[in-house]
């Protein structure tokens, strides 16, 4: 079976009586939500889907942690944007829009990619939620245990923390209602009423009450087991990062028990997700990023979901953007055609049945074909698809459109050295090293030519009747006709091997065909 069922069964084992299973992610709206971050999504997203496949009955949740502080600029915001540090995310103004906040455009920027990629999930908003005042009890519940909190944290640590620490740590940030920012300093406490004095960098002095702030927010080895207790959490996943065995996850599990009183969810880490041949690791705040926008430029959403149903949680894995794509939609589009066939494995099966594949996929033109022949005619759609036509192609599905628009974008952005061209000049230095009998085949070439083929088809047939005369044997035939086409590739392009031969010569011009070929 895929890792996502085998995930749901042991939730399923270890939760038997749970009535809805709650399977939680979260994303912060820090910049641009990457194809890493997707991972957050992708991997309860799965798992969810396995659930409900199972009978059972799943609540699906995504928190917008928007009440986090600003903590750098991200590579592709204006430096500007440093006045803003220490702010939650809902308080600065977008970047890129009116009349939205950082935090709207990036997550209503997200919420379009997960829309394009058919994913329905219950949004919750963390600022929202503090500000309503939904969360006050446990902020007080947390302050008022705050040295237990404090000590459960100092247990992971290596260094051995004061008494002074001890005595002033709150489990809390609060955010200046002079500047907005969380420059302040907690300078009196008191449980029972619940007020709290603060101090800010900027100069300014005030209290708030816990019972009713709405400027308070909980520090996230708390903020995070918090939550867990109040939306019901069975099931959520994490980066390695949060993971290790002194990580924030081990310190949030601990405070779940003993402060909130709420067994902790099942849970698993994630690995990193790369960009073949991108360089350094991806990240929102130095805006090294690719997200799911871009890969819906070069890839069927299909495809995508298949990069992680395949890949197992703990599995780093690289999408590709160099001539690997061609490799992929081949790969994955012969899954497709055997799932449909039935001929495929049940661990592929379950793996295609992941991706929400329809089959009108099967409506879709051979993605190769496409990158390869758009250069050719110069980007000339309506000559391609006459081109194609030829082939035995249906060039007038919303399927062969869409994926034009994909090998499109492919080529222009990312497979320039995959593009063939017919060389500039006569190839004279291969063409002398042929033997007569070869020679003779080249000649034979430039008077098919001159025929006018209905099919690429005929025309290939025609180039493979060239090397016949009556005499050799299959085996000798085969060689020859492999040799022949060797030997029109390298006259042509300069390499040895390339493109179905009939498609590529009614593609290129024929009078430059002819040229290269006439030594």
């Amino acid at each position: 079976m895929n890792w996502a069922k085998e995930v749901a069964l042991k939730i399923i084992q270890e939760r038997p009586n749970e009535k809805v299973y709650t399977v939680a992610s979260g994303v912060s709206p820090s910049g641009l939500v990457h194809i890493g971050n997707f991972r957050e999504i992708a991997t309860p997203y799965l798992v969810a889907k396995e659930l409900r496949n199972l009978g059972k009955k799943v609540r699906y949740i995504l928190s917008f942690d928007e009440f986090d502080r600003f903590r750098k600029v991200p590579g592709n915001i204006p430096i500007s944007y440093e006045k803003y540090i220490g702010m939650p995310y809902t308080e600065i103004p977008s970047p890129f829009t009116d009349n939205e906040s950082y935090a709207q455009y990036m997550e209503n920027r997200f919420l379009k990619e997960l829309k394009a990629m058919d994913v329905e999930v219950e949004c919750i908003y963390q600022a929202k939620e503090y500000q309503s005042g939904r969360y006050n009890k446990y902020i007080k519940i947390a302050m008022d245990n705050r040295d237990r909190i404090f000590d459960i944290i100092d247990d992971f640590r290596t260094q051995e923390a004061t008494e002074e620490e001890r005595k002033n740590y709150f489990p809390i940030s609060i955010y200046c209602h002079n500047c907005k920012k969380d420059s302040t300093t907690i300078i009196n406490y008191d449980s029972k009423t619940g007020e709290v004095s603060y101090i800010c960098k900027c100069g300014y002095e005030s209290k708030l009450n816990i019972n009713n702030a709405t400027n308070v927010k909980l520090q996230w080895k708390v903020d995070w087991p918090m939550r867990w207790m109040i939306e019901n959490v069975t099931f959520e996943t994490g980066g390695i990062d949060h993971s290790a065995v002194n990580g924030s996850k081990a310190v949030s599990e601990r405070v779940a028990k003993e402060i909130f009183n709420y067994e902790p969810p099942i849970y698993i880490p994630y690995n990193f997700i790369g960009i073949k041949g991108g360089g350094a690791k991806m990240s929102s705040s130095t805006g090294n990023v690719l997200t799911i926008s871009d890969l819906l430029k070069v890839y069927d959403k299909n495809i995508i979901w298949w990069f992680y149903a395949r890949f197992d949680n703990m599995h780093a894995f690289d999408i590709a953007l160099d001539n690997d794509v061609i490799r992929y939609y081949s790969e994955f589009d012969r899954w497709v055609k055997m799932y449909f066939e039935g001929t495929i494995d049940e661990k592929n099966k379950s793996i295609v049945e992941l991706t929400g594949v329809k089959k009108e996929y099967l409506n879709n033109p051979n993605f190769s074909y496409l990158a390869t022949f758009l250069p050719v005619v110069n980007f000339d759609r309506g000559l391609l698809k006459c081109l194609l036509n030829k082939e035995g192609i249906d060039t007038n599905t919303k399927e062969f459109n869409q994926r034009l628009e994909l090998a499109s974008n492919w080529v222009n952005d990312y497979g320039k050295d995959y593009q063939i061209n017919l060389l500039k000049c006569r190839n004279e230095e291969f063409y002398n090293s042929l033997n007569n009998l070869e020679k003779e085949w080249v000649n034979k070439t430039i008077l098919l030519l001159d025929n006018n083929y209905k099919t690429t088809n005929d025309l290939q047939t025609a180039l493979y009747d060239v090397v016949k005369d009556g005499v050799l044997t299959d085996d000798e035939l085969k060689k020859a006709q492999k040799r022949y086409f060797q030997i029109l590739y390298n006259m042509l392009l300069g390499i040895s091997k390339g493109p179905k031969l009939g498609l590529m010569l009614m593609a290129f011009d024929k009078e430059k065909i002819k040229y290269l070929l006439n030594n």
